[in-house]
């Protein structure tokens, strides 16, 4: 604040997007561009000393473990802590150079376009409690020796949508479905409409139940969204911490005495589950060497047979994806193999180095 107060210039710093997703995994990816420009507005005549823009991106972690000495007879332990702080981006673009020679800017409003290249090996953006890996666009502009600098600094997020078969290949989408049958029980098919879902979406559950022993009766079902997390010192791959994060959940009591014949052959449960919206609230599966987030809907069956109460769980599994694969992805055309030899060499999209 104190900056702009003295100077005569102002500074914003304006992306094409804040999001970088990359196509594929993190040793298949290619590399992708992001583009921007720093505005300058001055209002008097101003010597600039030099403009530059920085990308920067930080993986830490830090998590402690109770630990007993190897020949210790006691059975409590203590606290040992792990930690580390690693650059995984760093790139400088210089766009005015005025150290050697003096430059100096009239009145006027000035855009000052560049281009960050991102290797397709760079790790996810993901947020946790007891870690992270962010990135952030930085732009300094410095006009004086006895002025601080002009800056203004912005998130940069850097998704992936990983290919599971070959790089040709777009990741297969469809109804996801499971049958768990519990024996001589009851039997429990989940099906949501996709297997991959994106932040602020709706997930459409619909558990259908099949009862094999008419004395058994329905107390509650209930859904819910687990986020699991695990992150492992690279210093010691043995070392990991994990972590469990209910992302959604709805339980339903029913009323056992209504279950009649008819509820005995089938009974179907539907569920609508939203996913959250901010970025903080919910992380993309990942997969690197520090993190690795994974996400599954449990469905919870309380019931009682021959008065005894029991607790039936079934599970499917869910991809939370960037919302660039709905946009991106989908819209591109299937592929197909070649049958004939082309006449002239196919050039890769603009985005893609």
């Amino acid at each position: 604040m104190i900056s702009y107060l003295f100077s005569n210039v102002t500074l914003d710093l304006v992306v094409q997007s804040d999001t970088v997703v990359f196509h594929g995994n993190q040793d298949s990816a290619s590399s992708k561009l992001l583009f921007g420009k720093v505005i300058l507005k001055v209002t008097k005549k101003t010597k600039i000393s030099s403009l530059r823009v920085v990308a920067s991106g930080v993986t830490q972690f830090w998590f402690a473990e109770n630990s007993i000495a190897q020949y210790s007879v006691s059975t409590s332990g203590r606290d040992v802590y792990h930690s580390e702080i690693i650059q995984v981006l760093d790139k400088t673009e210089i766009l005015l150079d005025g150290k050697k020679t003096p430059i100096y800017l009239e009145p006027n409003t000035y855009e000052y376009s560049f281009i960050i290249k991102n290797c397709g090996n760079l790790p996810e953006s993901v947020y946790t409690t007891y870690g992270s890996t962010e990135y952030s666009l930085k732009a300094t502009l410095e006009t004086s020796s006895y002025l601080p600098s002009i800056t203004k600094q912005i998130p940069i997020y850097i998704g992936r949508i990983p290919y599971s078969g070959p790089p040709t290949f777009m990741p297969d989408d469809g109804p996801n479905d499971i049958l768990k049958k519990f024996e001589e029980k009851l039997s429990v098919k989940l099906n949501t409409p996709s297997k991959y879902y994106s932040e602020n979406q709706t997930i459409d559950l619909v558990a259908d139940i099949s009862l094999m022993n008419p004395n058994i009766k329905i107390l509650s079902v209930g859904a819910r969204i687990n986020e699991y997390t695990t992150i492992t010192d690279i210093k010691n791959q043995n070392t990991k911490k994990f972590i469990v994060k209910m992302i959604s959940s709805e339980k339903r009591n029913l009323d056992s005495s209504k279950q009649d014949s008819k509820f005995l052959d089938s009974s179907e449960f539907g569920f609508e589950m939203v996913l959250p919206q901010a970025y903080k609230n919910i992380q993309h599966d990942i997969e690197t060497d520090v993190f690795s987030v994974s996400h599954q809907i449990h469905f919870d069956i309380d019931i009682e047979i021959d008065g005894v109460i029991e607790k039936l769980r079934t599970s499917l599994p869910l991809l939370v994806v960037p919302n660039e694969y709905f946009s991106e992805m989908l819209s591109l055309p299937k592929y197909s193999p070649k049958t004939e030899p082309a006449d002239f060499e196919l050039l890769p999209p603009v985005y893609s180095i």
